[in-house]
This record gives C-alpha cells, structure tokens and sequence, in this order.
C-alpha cells in the first residue's frame, strides 16, 4: 500500500541535481534526519533542527518520524521527474515535492570589513558564554589574546594547531595559496564527528568571506578543489564546505552573518541559535567567523 508524505520546503538547489541524478541511495540515519546519495551530491531529508540547509528538503518533526518509520534503508531511492516525487521501499513510500516551496541559502548582505570586525565583542562574549573550548580544545580567550599579540607559540594550545591556524589565515590575507592549502590540508577533516571542527572552522571562515570580501577568492577554489579531489574529510562535511566555498550555508549561518552586517539587536539572539546546532559545530563554526575577523584586525 502506497503512503505520501509532503515535503513543507527545500532549498532551490535540490531540483537540478535531482533531474541529473535519478537513483540513489540513504547515506546516512540521524534522529532528525536521513542522507540521500545521488550522484556526487547529498540532499538531506529532515527536521529544521539544525536550520534549513543548502542541500535540505524539510518536512515536520511528526512527518519525518512517520517517514522515518516506514523506509527500508537498504532500499534503492528513485526521483521521478514527472511527478516530482522521491520513492523509497520500491514505490511504496512517496515523498512528494508537489506542494513545498523554496528557499534560498544565499547571504545578501556585504559591508566593508572594518565596519564588520566592531561586533568581534559581540561574538566572543556570546562563544564565551556558551562554551570556552572549541571542539579541537582550544580556548577561547588564550587564543584571542596569543593571536592578537602575534605570539608564534602558546603555552595553552597545542604547537601545531596554532601554528596551522595563524599560518592560514596570514595566507589568506596576502595569497599564499601553497601556504594555505597546506594548511587546509591540515584543517579539514580534524576533529570528531560528521562534520569536523575543523570544517566548520573553514565554513565560519567562506562566511566572513561573503560578507566582506577580505580574502582572495583562490581560498574558496582551493576549498572547493580539495573537497572535489582528496578524500580528506567526511562525506557530510564535504557537502556542507561544497556549498559554502559556493556562498551558501544553512540558514542559522546566514542569519548571523546578515546581522553582523546590519548590527542588530537581534545579534546575539542568532548567535545563540547557531551555537546550539550539534554537539560543538555551532560553536566551531562561530569561532572560524571570530578566525576570520581577527584576521582582519589583526591586519
């Protein structure tokens, strides 16, 4: 017996890979959401949890554990373009696109970097206050002060995670691409998790990028080529750098960025929603948006 579930809205990306990629397979299971596969990309099926994604079709939390429930996740999945629709359980469950709407992942602020970098003590109190240690261990406040000081070692972090750190973004600022692949080498992948600390440091970084414009746009192909071309971090973290190295990012993520840039009150209020997303990427991505505007100010 067939059984519909409607997807509510999914981000303008997902129909042009799912016409070029009509047969996949479920990647990966969370509580509050499943990874389909099709072709190179990943469309993930699920909650607004964690904000509505760049490559996300959501659907409520009651709809999805309904969904959840009936598919068979050795299943082969199915688009099927005519009646814009993905099948699972060989046709037996349908997850229709027919009555969803769609979003846009797009950051559409810009401001000059000097303007941006007066709500760095937004930002850190808000890091502060919710977490001192990023996912990889470092602290917060020691690294701020060694930073800013353009110390070359730190007594409170580890050698070469701030050595690597300091070497990416003084490349970032005058192009070294050698110097900075090397230490995106380093970054990518590090950390525990679907998405990896250093990921999403990388991510807060493509953030800044968009909004301010401070870095040379080789740092974005250089991401975009090492995601494309090494198996140097997950699948999931892969699919997240793809779209931020193209200027997109879950809507938690855009949120803070719009209102960094206009200086809002609501500011801290959005940054309280991304840092609660995961376990510490919300975190870590907020401190590669403070990497990226310490940067600057330290320039």
């Amino acid at each position: 017996m067939e059984k519909v579930f409607y997807i509510e809205e999914y981000s303008k990306n997902i129909p042009l890979f799912l016409t070029k990629n009509e047969t996949g397979f479920i990647h990966s299971v969370f509580n509050n959401g499943i990874n389909v596969k099709l072709g190179e990309r990943l469309l993930f099926i699920g909650t607004v949890k964690n904000g509505r994604l760049p490559f996300g079709a959501h659907l409520s939390k009651e709809l999805f554990e309904q969904f959840q429930i009936g598919i068979d996740t050795d299943a082969i999945v199915h688009w099927n373009n005519q009646e814009q629709s993905l099948t699972f359980n060989h046709g037996n469950i349908i997850l229709s696109f027919e009555k969803a709407v769609t979003f846009d992942n797009q950051i559409h602020v810009y401001s000059e970097m000097d303007e941006i970098c007066q709500n760095i003590e937004t930002v850190l109190i808000s890091l502060l206050d919710h977490d001192t240690v990023t996912g990889l261990d470092i602290p917060i406040e020691q690294f701020v002060l060694d930073y800013l000081q353009e110390k070359t070692t730190s007594d409170a972090i580890e050698e070469i995670l701030f050595s690597q750190l300091t070497k990416l973004t003084d490349a970032l600022l005058i192009e070294d691409k050698e110097a900075y692949t090397k230490a995106l080498r380093f970054m990518l992948g590090r950390g525990k998790g679907l998405t990896p600390s250093g990921d999403d440091h990388i991510v807060g970084l493509l953030a800044v990028q968009v909004v301010g414009r401070p870095f040379h746009s080789t740092f974005n192909e250089v991401v975009l080529s090492l995601v494309k071309n090494e198996s140097i971090t997950t699948d999931v973290a892969k699919e997240y750098l793809y779209y931020a190295a193209n200027g997109q990012f879950s809507s938690t993520v855009v949120d803070v960025m719009e209102h960094l840039v206009d200086k809002t009150d609501a500011l801290p209020n959005k940054l309280e929603n991304l840092l609660a997303v995961g376990h510490c990427s919300g975190v870590d991505t907020i401190f590669g948006v403070l990497l990226g505007l310490l940067a600057w100010r330290r320039k």
